[in-house]
């Protein structure tokens, strides 16, 4: 019996030295694993000492294994979203979009990339194609276009015409529905002021247009600008610009043109399902030439011989005409009053021209614009302009002294 206890005893310490030994080897191991992941991958690296990703292998960890899932429930999401971003024949639908001159634009690149491939995101590229060229090449980055290295949309500033064109992100094999860029200039004169539906009064947008082709005309919205005022009430603003989309198409006959059959038509907007604006340059001639798509244009002059060729074309927008028109009236001459005043004493200005029609008068300083509200909050109520579009000046000071029109 004693010796039986002894004999135990003994394995038990054998067992305990042997534990100890190779508990202390694979801990040793391990640090080094840590130490030669932690010199390839960084400090920061997400993978741990097999290799594996953490948030693919979060284990245990509660944390890990929350955003493990919310990666790939966004994943599943985009797939979705791609999924009922197909057009009728079950291909990838692209977009027919609008750009203003000096202005900015973002085009998001929609691949989808699981939590496994995130790190393949840098390898995300861009490639682009003018109206006149059928091959697409790499974008060349400037100060102007930049890709944003977290999501990978491209951004375009300060817009010019030569930006029009096709633009498509790509992964190797793997590409998504391209952007078709239609860059235009546009002018404050052109534009047509509406208010929101909800507003008590009008004018309000036009309601959709229905057109040949079985198309429909209708406006596209952008966003609304921030508010023009912090804490208060203010304006906002969003441009809208026209839009032609599909409809279905159900027993119509339409005329034919030579540019375009109703086959033709109904091809084009199968694919782009979201619509194409009025401006856009990949809209056909027989659509774009449909007085409701046309857009405002300056009114040209032109003379053309008996076989209709043009032989001469006067811009009367730009103030040029032909010999061949009658003069246009001469604008009327413009009123100049020299005002004095006296330091101190008040001062009321009229305006001394008059166009014999009621309209609203805008009075300036040089080229700034007399806002009523403005300048009378801003001076305190010494100068405001009151309902008889007068100019109200108490106790002139020597700074009032300035080119009032």
């Amino acid at each position: 019996m004693n010796k039986l206890f002894q004999l135990l005893l003994v394995l038990c310490l054998l067992q305990a030295t042997g534990c100890g030994f190779f508990s202390s080897s694979i801990n040793k191991l391990k640090q080094k694993a840590k130490q030669a992941y932690k010199k390839r991958f960084g400090k920061d690296s997400a993978i741990n000492i097999w290799g594996q990703q953490k948030s693919e292998y979060p284990g245990a960890n509660q944390q890990l294994r929350a955003e493990n899932r919310q990666k790939w429930h966004e994943y599943y999401e985009c797939l979705i979203a791609q999924s009922k971003n197909l057009n009728n024949q079950k291909t990838i639908t692209p977009e027919a979009i609008i750009g203003f001159e000096t202005a900015s634009i973002a085009m998001e690149c929609k691949i989808c990339l699981n939590p496994l491939e995130s790190e393949l995101k840098s390898s995300v590229e861009w490639e682009w194609a003018s109206p006149e060229e059928d091959i697409m090449s790499p974008i060349e980055f400037t100060e102007h276009i930049l890709v944003s290295p977290e999501d990978r949309t491209l951004h375009i500033y300060n817009l010019k015409p030569e930006n029009s064109g096709q633009y498509m992100c790509k992964l190797g094999q793997s590409i998504v529905a391209p952007y078709f860029l239609t860059v235009v200039n546009i002018s404050e004169d052109t534009f047509n002021e509406v208010h929101s539906p909800a507003a008590l009064n009008g004018p309000y947008s036009e309601k959709p247009q229905e057109l040949k082709y079985s198309l429909v005309l209708d406006t596209e919205w952008g966003e609304w600008t921030p508010c023009s005022k912090c804490n208060e009430i203010g304006r906002k603003h969003k441009l809208g610009y026209c839009e032609v989309f599909s409809k279905e198409i159900v027993g119509v006959k339409e005329n034919q043109t030579e540019d375009t059959s109703l086959d033709d038509v109904k091809e084009l907007f199968n694919i782009f399902k979201y619509g194409i604006p009025c401006q856009s340059h990949i809209l056909p001639n027989a659509i774009r030439q449909i007085p409701e798509t046309k857009c405002p244009e300056g009114q040209v002059f032109e003379i053309r011989d008996k076989d209709g060729k043009v032989l001469e074309r006067a811009n009367n927008s730009d103030g040029i005409y032909s010999l061949t028109q009658k003069l246009p009236p001469l604008e009327p001459t413009v009123e100049r009053q020299v005002q004095y005043g006296v330091k101190g004493k008040d001062i009321v200005l009229e305006c001394p021209g008059n166009i014999n029609s009621d309209v609203p008068q805008q009075w300036q300083i040089g080229e700034k614009n007399l806002i009523p509200e403005t300048i009378a909050k801003q001076s305190n109520g010494r100068i405001f302009i009151s309902i008889t579009d007068r100019v109200h000046i108490k106790m002139a000071k020597i700074s009032d002294s300035n080119i009032y029109r």
